[in-house]
């Protein structure tokens, strides 16, 4: 038995996912990306453009990438925090966008 009193740390407050939904949707609006937020049966997708939507659920933040593994397997992203998923999801947006409308790479 210790001679002293031992105090455990309070593990930080776990983010629901609309909570961390409405985190990821600020941290992209300040990258300049609107996103749209849907609840959904205990998750919420941030539709971000056509063909990508984020999906926010207990385990993380999920998407299909525009990017592709090998010719005609897409990338399927996970990330565990909003400024991780922020960032892969601000450059999937950019490919998509690049993609869409090549002029806007010149504005960028």
């Amino acid at each position: 038995m210790l001679a002293f009193w031992q105090i455990r740390p309070i593990s930080p407050a776990i983010a629901t996912p609309p909570e961390t939904a409405r985190a990821l949707q600020y941290v992209l609006a300040l990258r300049g990306i609107h996103s749209d937020l849907v609840n959904d049966q205990g998750r919420v997708r941030l539709s971000l453009a056509p063909g990508l939507v984020a999906v926010v659920q207990d385990d993380g933040i999920w998407w299909h990438s525009p990017r592709m593994l090998h010719p005609g397997i897409p990338l399927y992203v996970h990330r565990c925090t909003v400024a991780g998923a922020a960032e892969a999801l601000a450059a999937d947006h950019a490919l998509l966008r690049s993609a869409s409308n090549p002029d806007d790479t010149a504005l960028a």
